[in-house]
């Protein structure tokens, strides 16, 4: 159940201008980390994952002076039907040093979901993990080895990283439930 605006109270974690900042200095870290790598892969979790993994991909492309290959990975969310495949990410991952983004990390689920799907058929050279906020509570067992914000929350509270209708971010918000305030 998603918590609306109008039924929740909102504090800003990440101004526009924060997440810039800070998904540059994860461009940064992941070049220390696979500098000299002709085969980096970002993947960016569908849909909010995606729009980081492109701007992450710009940035290390203009690092590096090369393109980056960035490509969309859906995964099933509690019970959904399955997802139609934008591409074979298996395949664009056999070899790779693959980094996978979402925009929050919570129990783990989606990313131990997305590492499973392109493990499937594929083997890539290694796996990193990326995400904007880390609320902590993992249930699964999967280790962000890039981080923008690790902001521990209550388990009714909500972060809410929202974009323009031009996939530009528009900040990062902590969201709770106004029952839980009262």
């Amino acid at each position: 159940m998603t918590v609306s605006e109008t039924d929740a109270k909102r504090h800003l974690l990440m101004s526009p201008a924060r997440i810039d900042r800070t998904i540059t200095r994860i461009a940064f870290q992941i070049f220390e980390d696979t500098r000299g790598s002709d085969q980096l892969l970002i993947l960016g979790i569908h849909e909010r994952g995606y729009l980081l993994a492109v701007m992450l991909a710009d940035k290390l492309s203009e690092i590096y002076h090369t393109k980056i290959k960035v490509c969309p990975v859906r995964v099933k969310e509690h019970g959904a039907a399955s997802l139609p495949e934008d591409q074979d990410v298996s395949d664009a991952a056999r070899g790779s040093k693959v980094v996978i983004v979402d925009d929050v990390m919570y129990s783990g689920r989606t990313m131990f979901e997305a590492i499973r799907k392109i493990t499937t058929d594929g083997r890539p050279e290694e796996i990193r993990l990326a995400a904007l906020i880390d609320r902590g509570h993992r249930r699964y067992p999967v280790e962000l080895r890039y981080m923008g914000l690790y902001s521990p929350t209550k388990l009714k509270e909500h972060v809410h990283c929202r974009f323009t209708d031009e996939g530009k971010p528009d900040g990062v918000w902590l969201m709770a439930s106004l029952s839980d305030t009262t």
